[in-house]
């Protein structure tokens, strides 16, 4: 019998992610912490992070930092592939312009098979039906 070893895993958040951890909200503190733990990955999509940014105040940025910051966070950036792809899935959509950070996380999820941490499973859903989702209380 070969042994197993750890498996590679993580979590994606989305921009309400984002946003309630630097509200410090107790239950995604116990996502990161538990993640960073297991010595997991938390994928931070650059469109969610820029939505997050907006929309948390100047007073809580630095506690945001704190997430960016730990060696197991990974700021995915939305490059030419991963752009033909989100393109793809907000195609005639009149609100896509509102969706991409949505559509990023849902697009980075899908494709390690890993959970999203968001407030909007319904909404990641629609996008594409195979997404994980893990519903912020």
């Amino acid at each position: 019998m070969t042994p197993v070893g750890p498996t590679l895993g993580g979590v994606v958040f989305d921009t309400a992610a984002l946003t309630a951890w630097a509200h410090r909200v107790a239950y995604v503190q116990s996502v990161v912490w538990a993640t960073a733990d297991a010595g997991h990955t938390i994928i931070i999509p650059a469109t969610a992070l820029a939505a997050a940014r907006a929309l948390i105040p100047p007073g809580r940025l630095d506690i945001l930092s704190v997430l960016l910051d730990l060696p197991n966070t990974v700021i995915q950036p939305l490059d030419r592939s991963a752009s033909d792809s989100l393109g793809d899935t907000l195609a005639d959509r009149m609100d896509a312009d509102a969706l991409i950070p949505a559509g990023h996380a849902t697009l980075e999820a899908v494709s390690r098979d890993w959970p999203c941490l968001t407030d909007r499973p319904d909404t990641l859903r629609k996008l594409d039906p195979r997404v994980q989702t893990d519903k912020l209380p």
